[in-house]
């Protein structure tokens, strides 16, 4: 949190600062915090990541007035490689002696440049470009990890660099890989899930088979039936299983189902 930030942030824990900022909120649709998903570069040694992700939050969001709540992740990356990342939450509003204040806003105006589109419209810009929400403060942002991250990569001796801009303003032609995040472990998953669910409705079709030949067997039985009655059920019943029989030894597979208990027509 700020250095100057008032007495009332002292020995804040986690879940009393996020418990006050939503009993600040006065609308059941507020934003209450703003999260950034920093990658940081597996190059940088393990022991110098948290120094680094905590001199750039400091920098950039810490030093406005914002309390920031930093999580540490090292998961397995989609080429089996570690991918070591933070999860930073942001508070939206400043910081005051009672409590939290208005949230720093801004309002979209045209450029004082006079700058128009081709169809002369003016260009419109941040009124504010202190704004937490500025469009052009984030992108202040991401240029400021960039450049450290970019530093903390030179001093490991790695020769790779990060670069905030899009491949198109690059001027590469290739597309941008998606984030696998979850897809990549479904992925794994997915055989796994298909094997089981095959299992699963397998075990379903033989305990209706086996439901079916019970009801068949309970209407078939001769205690149950009785006398002659009983006996012509089990000859029909039995004499369509011969039938059936013999037709696989002198007829082709059918697809078509014929369980008519029925005499044979």
């Amino acid at each position: 949190m700020p250095a100057d930030a008032p007495a009332w942030c002292h020995g804040l824990t986690r879940q009393i600062l996020w418990n006050r900022v939503e009993a600040h909120e006065r609308r059941k649709d507020a934003q209450t915090a703003r999260e950034l998903r920093i990658i940081i570069p597996r190059e940088v040694p393990a022991q110098a990541r948290a120094q680094l992700i905590r001199e750039y939050v400091q920098t950039s969001f810490v030093a406005k007035g914002m309390i920031a709540d930093v999580a540490w992740h090292n998961k397995t990356a989609s080429d089996g490689k570690e991918q070591p990342h933070a999860h930073v939450m942001l508070t939206m509003r400043p910081l005051t002696a009672d409590g939290f204040g208005l949230k720093s806003r801004h309002d979209w105006v045209p450029d004082p440049t006079g700058r128009t589109h081709p169809d002369g419209r003016p260009v419109l810009v941040a009124s504010n470009a202190d704004s937490w929400n500025c469009p052009d403060y984030f992108e202040r942002c991401r240029e400021d990890w960039q450049n450290i991250a970019n530093d903390a990569l030179a001093e490991a001796g790695s020769e790779a660099r990060i670069d905030r801009r899009s491949l198109l303003a690059r001027g590469l032609s290739r597309l941008p890989e998606p984030a696998l995040r979850l897809a990549y472990y479904l992925r794994d998953l997915y055989g796994c899930m298909k094997e089981r669910f095959g299992q699963f409705q397998m075990a379903q079709h033989y305990r209706q088979v086996e439901q079916a030949a019970q009801a068949a067997y309970r209407r078939a039985d001769p205690l149950a039936l009785g006398g002659a009655e009983a006996s012509n059920k089990m000859q029909r019943f039995y004499g369509w299983f011969e039938r059936q029989l013999g037709r696989l030894e002198t007829e082709p597979p059918s697809h078509s189902h014929d369980f008519n208990l029925g005499p044979e027509r």
